[in-house]
């Protein structure tokens, strides 16, 4: 094989990757500007410390960075993030939080979750504590 042929060869089989890869590896199915907003209505100050989406094609939960926050009751927190792998599909929300047990400690363990909902840009989607 002759290098002129190689490289040819070389070419062909990296643009057959490049097009084959998933859409997702190129940002085509990436769910833009969805806001998610958690209003606290538990009767105490809680503290949220991860946010998680589903991503059901693949069937796992996907984690978006969070700092954590304390959200007082009767108040709510509320951000916008791109979530990647969900444009146009079905997903829902998970944030844990924690909340002060008897001796006014941090106790974790707590989740509150959203209704399933279909991805779009510029979606708002809240959940509550309750």
């Amino acid at each position: 094989m002759t290098f002129k042929t190689f490289a040819k060869a070389a070419l062909a089989a990296a643009a057959f990757a490049a097009t084959a890869s998933s859409a997702s590896a190129w940002g085509f199915d990436i769910c833009e500007d969805v806001t998610m907003r958690l209003n606290n209505n538990s009767g105490q100050a809680i503290e949220i410390y991860d946010l998680d989406y589903y991503d059901f094609g693949q069937s796992i939960w996907r984690s978006e960075p969070l700092p954590d926050r304390v959200i007082q009751n009767g108040g709510s927190f509320s951000f916008t993030r791109n979530l990647e792998d969900v444009e146009n599909a079905q997903t829902m929300l998970r944030f844990r939080y924690r909340a002060t047990n008897s001796q006014g400690r941090w106790e974790s363990g707590y989740v509150a979750q959203s209704n399933t909902f279909t991805c779009r840009h510029n979606r708002s989607v809240t959940v509550s504590v309750r």
